[in-house]
C-alpha cells in the first residue's frame, strides 16, 4: 500500500510543483493589481481594493490571518510522516479556531499591534502544519 501511494506522489510531483507555481502567480498578480490601483488612485469607492478592504476591517477579519497563515503552510511545507493522522480532528482544530477568532474579532480594539497579526498567521500555519492531513511517506494509513 504505501509502495503505491509512493508511487502516486512521486508520480505527481510535477503536477504538485506546477500547482504550487500557478497559486504563487495568482497571488503576485493580485499583489500587483492592488498595488497598481493604489498607485493610480483608482482606489476609491467605485473600485474597494483589497489593500483598503483589509485596511478598514483589519480587525474583524483577524480570521483571514490564520487562514491564510495555514493555507500558505499546507501548500508549501506539507509534512512527510510515517503514518497518516486522523485528518478529520486536524480539520476540525483548525475550523474551531478560525470561528473563534472570527468571533473574538468584532470584540477586539480596532487597532491592533503589526505583531498579533504576524503570530495569528504563523499560529495558523503551525497549527497547520501539525493537525491538519498530512502526507504518508511509508507505512499504513488510518
Amino acid at each position: 500500500m504505501s509502495n503505491m501511494i509512493d508511487l502516486i506522489v512521486k508520480k505527481n510531483k510535477n503536477t504538485i510543483k506546477i500547482a504550487k507555481i500557478v497559486i504563487a502567480s495568482i497571488l503576485g498578480l493580485m499583489i500587483m493589481a492592488d498595488v497598481v490601483l493604489v498607485v493610480l488612485g483608482l482606489s476609491n469607492d467605485e473600485i474597494p481594493t483589497f489593500s483598503k478592504v483589509i485596511k478598514e476591517n483589519r480587525t474583524s477579519l483577524i480570521w483571514l490571518n490564520f487562514l491564510l497563515g495555514g493555507l500558505f503552510s499546507k501548500i508549501f511545507y506539507g509534512r512527510k510522516v510515517e503514518v497518516k493522522k486522523n485528518e478529520i480532528s486536524g480539520v476540525f482544530a483548525f475550523t474551531a479556531v478560525i470561528l473563534v477568532l472570527a468571533v473574538l474579532g468584532q470584540f477586539l480594539p480596532k487597532d491592533l499591534d503589526n505583531m498579533v497579526h504576524l503570530v495569528v498567521m504563523i499560529g495558523g500555519g503551525l497549527l497547520a502544519h501539525f493537525a491538519w492531513p498530512q502526507f504518508v511517506l511509508s507505512g499504513s494509513s488510518k
